[in-house]
């Protein structure tokens, strides 16, 4: 059977399923999620990154499945600066732009950039709602973030075209990311 013959199918059957009658149809009619002209894909919460980080846990131990987490984050967030770039935004543009677009396209959470010195090489954000710390609570876990903390580290390594280095705390209602040249 054709994709899109074969997907027609499936919905026609899930609309069929009580449990499932009222779930949003993302997906366009190849079965993929396109926004802003990109393929992206869904993973829920209590998965991603929390299942990742515990199986690379056991072939490499809790800190270097951590680290690679952050690592993957850096290296995405290095591509969504030049994305921006590419198409003509001014570095100090992006800069604001990106918290608008995290907090409400990904689903990552809300971004706030708090403090920002291009000439101290200094930023500092808050993450309310994301999901990283959200994961690991949802399996028993102490907040961590790793892929958020990496994926601003590789912005604004990008952007300021240095090494960066960040830190991280846990705060009630939200986390704090610090980005610093180094």
């Amino acid at each position: 059977m054709e994709a899109r013959s074969l997907r027609m199918k499936y919905l026609e059957a899930i609309k069929q399923i009580d449990q499932l009658k009222d779930y949003p149809v993302l997906t366009n009619e190849d079965g993929k999620i396109i926004l802003g002209g990109r393929r992206w894909i869904l993973m829920d919460v209590e998965a991603f990154p929390s299942y990742m980080i515990k199986t690379a846990s056991n072939l490499m131990g809790e800190k270097l499945a951590q680290e690679f987490v952050y690592w993957f984050g850096l290296a995405y967030g290095e591509k969504v600066a030049e994305r921006y770039q590419k198409v003509g935004i001014p570095n100090d543009k992006i800069i604001f732009l990106l918290p608008m677009i995290i907090s409400v396209t990904t689903g990552w959470g809300v971004a706030e950039i708090v403090e920002y010195s291009p000439q101290e090489g200094r930023l500092v954000a808050k993450l309310y709602n994301d999901f990283e710390s959200e994961s690991a609570i949802l399996n028993g876990e102490k907040p961590t973030n790793n892929f958020l903390r990496g994926v601003l580290a590789g912005i604004f390594a990008k952007l300021w075209n240095v090494k960066v280095r960040t830190s991280t705390e846990f705060k009630d209602g939200y986390t704090l990311v610090t980005v610093t040249k180094r």
